[in-house]
């Protein structure tokens, strides 16, 4: 059996010069010698280790976790639906898109108060916004709250 592709219509294109200035921030998270693997249109990015497991930076939860043992291990996952719920955000993708809420060059979809900030997993807390303001404001946010203990208060004051 093969596995099955990556689904194209939730994803942007990874290949970008920038990633060591994108993912600054988050760093702490990511293991070493890790390589951008897939960016989805929420801005998560999909790495690959070097011993080959994958990994999603969830940047909306401000966390890392190790999805997979390998990218073949990842392809059949994706038959799940609840896995393309997860991962890939596919329904809100879906809703979004469907309302005329289409993404342009270097933009993807990010919360307006993220998931790890008790955020909705709903269209109202979606905005667009370019690729870079999207790892560098919630990197900035991660750099402030990440030694703090589980649980905190946070206050977000736009500037």
């Amino acid at each position: 059996m093969t596995p099955p592709e990556i689904p194209e219509r939730y994803i942007l294109p990874a290949a970008r010069s920038d990633w060591t200035g994108l993912l600054t921030d988050w760093q702490p998270l990511i293991p070493p010698q890790s390589s951008p693997w897939l960016l989805t249109k929420f801005g998560e990015v999909f790495f690959c280790q070097p011993d080959g497991k994958i990994g999603m930076l969830q940047v909306s939860g401000f966390q890392y976790q190790v999805v997979a043992k390998d990218k073949t291990d990842f392809q059949e996952w994706l038959v799940d639906p609840d896995k393309m719920s997860e991962w890939f955000l596919a329904p809100l993708v879906d809703r979004l898109e469907s309302a005329g809420r289409t993404l342009g060059s270097d933009q993807c979809f990010s919360f307006i108060t993220p998931l790890g900030l008790q955020g909705r997993l709903a269209a109202d807390n979606v905005m667009i916004i370019p690729i870079p303001e999207h790892f560098g404001c919630w990197g900035d946010v991660f750099r402030q709250i990440k030694d703090m203990p589980e649980g905190s208060q946070v206050v977000l004051k736009p500037t």
